[in-house]
């Protein structure tokens, strides 16, 4: 019974940093696409001008 209660602990721990890391990855990905919004933006007031 401890053998499966560490491969449950281990799965969970493994599930558990994936989450982290989707979430970490999200947050760059709406940073990246802010930037990129913000230079079109920028670039279509140079337009503008």
């Amino acid at each position: 019974m401890e053998h499966k209660n560490e491969e449950n602990f281990g799965l969970h721990l493994g599930l558990s940093i994936v989450k982290i890391a989707l979430k970490a990855a999200a947050v760059a990905a709406a940073f990246c696409i802010v930037k990129e919004v913000h230079k079109v933006h920028k670039a279509i007031e140079e337009h503008h001008k």
